[in-house]
């Protein structure tokens, strides 16, 4: 039978059949695209799955190292210094899809802020302790050219009372009344990033401070076979700069099995000229207990940081107190 259909009506139905090819096609490539963008983000997830997997074999092997330095402390009496084993870093090292690197880091080769707690009813011993790390932590502040004047908003962010200290403290009065308010902590640090919040400490200040200050959980000495030259020459404000970095050199070689030996060393490099010894010892150690493990994963396109917060327990295994992808 012979086709009678208008023209019109055969441009409609042309008109339709490729509004629907397109509409096939539009969907075809959206649904093609979203696949695509799917398998993508499965993969980088499992890969990012992957790196942690890694990185806490890193955080593994920094424990294995300490527990093998916990069996030669046993050994040989307790000392922590950077020519030992665990201060050796694992070189890049390939796995599959990519690499892994670790490294150790003495946590008390710094100056541990929450030293400068208070307990609420302090005995003498305690006052006195409190007093010395004040001191110190004041002249390693005048080794980095900051203004003492932090020292009391520090002391009373982390003391458990809201008594402002006169005449530079602050207290929640001085944070309540900024445009965004905020209460001081009243308790010990958990992280240093904390001073960014403390009346008087500015970008500049934290910058320069970060390096040579960490926040423990406890109040920890300072290890003089870790720490570098700044802090060691804030124990003694008088110290001369290449007085310091002439012991350091020797600590390379001889690192300081005990207090009385750092002691005896420092005075010599002095000449004898050392105020108050007795606290100055009171202020160090040659052994550390906390550690900073860092492990850097590379698989595929998907790069981790884990940094691992190490307790080296003198009386048992090392265990893990705090990790976090990135910084601590």
């Amino acid at each position: 039978m012979p086709d009678r259909s208008l023209p019109s009506e055969r441009g409609i139905a042309l008109l339709t059949a490729l509004m629907i090819v397109s509409m096939a096609t539009i969907a075809a490539v959206a649904f093609t695209t979203r696949q695509k963008l799917s398998m993508r983000l499965t993969a980088n997830i499992l890969a990012s799955d992957q790196a942690y997997m890694y990185a806490l074999g890193g955080e593994y092997w920094a424990r294995g190292q300490l527990a093998r330095d916990n069996e030669k402390d046993r050994k040989n009496g307790r000392m922590d210094s950077l020519d030992e084993d665990w201060a050796k870093p694992l070189p890049a090292t390939a796995i599959e899809s990519g690499t892994i690197e670790a490294t150790l880091q003495d946590a008390t080769a710094r100056f541990n802020l929450n030293n400068l707690y208070l307990p609420p009813k302090p005995d003498p011993k305690e006052q006195a302790m409190f007093n010395r790390q004040i001191a110190y932590f004041e002249r390693l502040l005048d080794q980095l050219g900051i203004d003492a004047k932090i020292v009391q908003p520090v002391l009373d962010w982390i003391d458990g009372d809201i008594d402002a200290r006169f005449p530079d403290g602050g207290e929640d009065v001085e944070y309540l009344n900024l445009d965004t308010p905020y209460r001081t902590a009243n308790r010990r640090l958990i992280s240093i990033t904390e001073l960014r919040r403390i009346k008087g400490v500015t970008e500049g200040i934290y910058e320069k401070l970060a390096p040579y200050v960490t926040a423990l959980p406890e109040s920890t000495p300072l290890n003089i076979n870790t720490a570098d030259a700044v802090l060691i020459q804030a124990l003694v404000n008088s110290a001369d700069t290449a007085n310091v970095e002439a012991l350091l050199e020797e600590r390379k070689e001889e690192p300081f099995r005990t207090k009385k030996e750092f002691l005896d060393r420092l005075k010599a490099a002095m000449n004898n000229k050392i105020q108050n010894p007795n606290d100055l010892e009171a202020l160090i150690d040659v052994a550390s207990v906390y550690f900073l493990a860092r492990t850097d994963v590379q698989v595929d396109r998907i790069h981790m940081t884990l940094t691992s917060l190490i307790y080296k327990n003198p009386a048992g295994m090392p265990r893990t107190l705090i990790r976090s992808r990135g910084g601590l």
